[in-house]
């Protein structure tokens, strides 16, 4: 099944769509300003948008299998 496409904007204006996926490498590195969620777009340098980080999910028990997460903004 296709992933549904996110509008986002990067740092240098251009615009593009990716998967959530995606979204969430380019939050975690700082490459993008804004992406649009249902109701409206949300500012990724603004302090108060709050993001997830699935990564601080502390009800799950299992072995963690994914790549650490970037410390630093690019």
């Amino acid at each position: 099944m296709k992933q549904p496409l996110i509008d986002i904007v990067y740092l240098d204006g251009m615009t593009a769509r990716v998967t959530n996926d995606m979204l969430d490498v380019l939050i975690a590195t700082g490459k993008i300003l804004r992406f649009r969620r249902e109701d409206g777009w949300v500012d990724v340098a603004d302090s108060s948008t709050r993001l997830r980080d699935y990564r601080r999910n502390e009800d799950f028990e299992g072995k963690e299998r994914r790549s650490p997460w970037p410390n630093e903004h690019s």
